[in-house]
């Protein structure tokens, strides 16, 4: 069953948490511009298997923290279906927090 992750980074920079993911996970982002997503943001994967979003926790249209029950992280990383997340848990855990995880049929 996949599941959907959430995690904060613990620094503040967005290219260090990029740097960390892309050598614990061994792939590389590419890098996206959408105003959606607050300006630059980072992906791998696509819509129909697992897939990663990087991204600062600000929406840029009221200023506010996308995630607001997380406000005290400042960069956020989606984890979306998934069928590792245990090991993805264990590679991130020494720089990031799981925030959240779900599961779905």
């Amino acid at each position: 069953m996949p599941a959907y992750d959430l995690y904060g980074f613990k620094g503040a920079a967005i290219l260090e948490a990029k740097s960390k993911i892309e050598e614990k996970l061994n792939f590389s982002f590419e890098e996206r511009d959408s105003s959606y997503q607050g300006g630059i943001y980072y992906k791998f994967g696509d819509k129909e298997s697992e897939s990663f979003v990087l991204k600062g926790n600000i929406d840029p249209f009221d200023g506010e923290s996308v995630e607001q029950m997380f406000s005290d992280c400042p960069i956020l990383l989606y984890v979306d279906m998934t069928l590792r997340s245990e090991e993805i848990k264990l590679l991130l855990s020494t720089d990031f927090y799981l925030l959240r995880h779900e599961l779905f049929d």
